[in-house]
């Protein structure tokens, strides 16, 4: 059977219409993963328990870095797999596809057993205490340790799928997930009674329902797609399987510096008490609102702007990038305004302990206000991953973080205590994006 792309969606139609083909499926997917990360919080504090919201916010970056590695093959491979079909290199989006899944494969039995042997460790280094320990490694075991290998493929086999088109499939398969995570979650939690460990098991089903739609996908459009699964039919290229890492090492490593700077600030606060961190836990959940938005949007637009750019039609890049930056701006100011009116209301509805929502509410007032610097700086990272410019992206997110945000969150902790930990971030955002803009007009290929 013939194999074909649907070329009029990447070369002719309007660029409005192209960029809402390919972002409206994403943002519908990311939508869905917003309430998937909101909902063992917001289950997990109806419990009551400041101390098992404390428990899953130390935990959660090390989950959080089961996003970072499915990204570092799932963005990677998007990006040469969408340039490849605009360079009409086929073969090269079979030899891809297959490298991506099964490189991970390899990858994440190496990790979960890593975490598993490190836990403790690592745990309370990242501010876990005698109250909060055992429900964070509780959470992590049933995550990562068992659940991270679906996890990290249904996010690969998402991209796999979007670098060709199929962003609606691809879309599908997080909604169900998360859907489905937000119906086990109280009936593990509540029903039989497991606590936070039942919204870990929650989460690990739902992964492995997402991967197993993909999956079935994958077989029924395997003899019209150029995507391969196959493992033994293309020879081993280290210089392909370099070339996806590479492109997508930015995105893997926005999401673990992400979580890194998640971890100081957990550390931190940890400091001042355990209240403290069951609040910037609630916050940093709101924050990831405007984060997978971002996301959403970015590597929406990334077939499209990787197609065009390997077909040399650089005048349609830069009207998807132009498209891309209304559409985040508009999402993070509106985000910005709603969090900055409603904050007591909003950690009200993840928990109902009146310390937790006074300090919450404080928090997510300063921290949230870094929010349309945060979405400007990620989505241009994304745009130059997407023609492989990594090299840009890579140093502008390790200078965002190690450069700027860490230092500040520990400068002004100790001039305004938890203001300040808070306040790092908007910060250094703000400083950045200065940086950020520059590299954009000075280095970007249509400059």
């Amino acid at each position: 059977m013939e194999k074909k792309i649907n070329k009029i969606i990447f070369e002719t139609l309007p660029v409005p219409q192209a960029v809402r083909k390919f972002v409206v499926p994403s943002l519908l997917s990311t939508l869905i993963f917003i309430i998937y990360s909101l909902a063992d919080t917001f289950f997990v504090g109806l419990i009551g328990d400041p101390n098992q919201l404390a428990g899953l916010t130390v935990a959660f970056p090390f989950f959080q870095v089961l996003n970072a590695f499915g990204s570092l093959f799932g963005v990677g491979s998007n990006s040469v797999i969408s340039r490849s079909l605009g360079e009409k290199r086929y073969e090269c989006v079979s030899r891809a596809s297959a490298l991506s899944f099964w490189s991970g494969v390899l990858f994440m039995v190496f990790a979960c057993i890593t975490l598993h042997l490190f836990q403790r460790p690592l745990l309370l280094a990242a501010g876990a205490s005698v109250n909060t320990y055992d429900y964070a490694a509780g959470y992590l075991r049933w995550t990562f340790v068992y659940g991270g290998i679906p996890s990290v493929l249904s996010i690969t086999m998402c991209n796999l799928l979007r670098a060709e088109g199929h962003a609606k499939q691809g879309s599908i398969g997080l909604i169900l997930g998360g859907l489905l995570n937000c119906v086990l979650d109280p009936i593990f939690i509540f029903t039989f009674q497991l606590e936070i460990v039942g919204a870990a098991i929650a989460t690990m089903l739902s992964n492995c329902f997402s991967l197993f739609y993909f999956l079935v996908v994958y077989l029924r459009i395997r003899q019209t797609s150029y995507i391969s699964l196959c493992p033994f039919g293309h020879r081993f290229e280290w210089s392909l399987l370099k070339e996806i890492l590479l492109v997508g090492l930015p995105s893997c490593w926005l999401t673990i510096l992400g979580s890194t700077g998640c971890l100081f600030q957990t550390f931190l606060y940890s400091k001042h008490s355990d209240i403290a961190v069951a609040a910037w836990g609630v916050v940093n959940r709101i924050s990831f609102v405007s984060i997978y938005s971002t996301h959403g949007v970015a590597q929406g637009v990334m077939p499209l702007i990787g197609y065009n750019f390997g077909a040399k039609n650089y005048s349609r890049v830069r009207a998807v990038n132009q498209e891309a930056f209304k559409i985040v701006l508009m999402i993070a100011f509106s985000l910005l305004i709603f969090s900055e009116a409603f904050s007591a209301g909003i950690v009200r509805v993840f928990i109902n302990d009146l310390e937790t929502i006074a300090v919450g509410s404080v928090l997510m007032r300063y921290y949230m206000l870094c929010t349309p610097f945060m979405s400007m700086i990620l989505t241009i990272s994304t745009l130059f991953q997407a023609v492989g410019k990594w090299q840009y992206s890579l140093v502008i997110l390790t200078i965002r973080q190690f450069v700027f945000n860490i230092p500040l969150m520990f400068l002004l902790n100790s001039f305004m205590g938890i203001r300040g930990v808070a306040l790092g971030q908007p910060t250094s955002d703000f400083i950045n994006l200065f940086l950020v803009i520059y590299v954009y007009r000075r280095y970007f290929f249509f400059n």
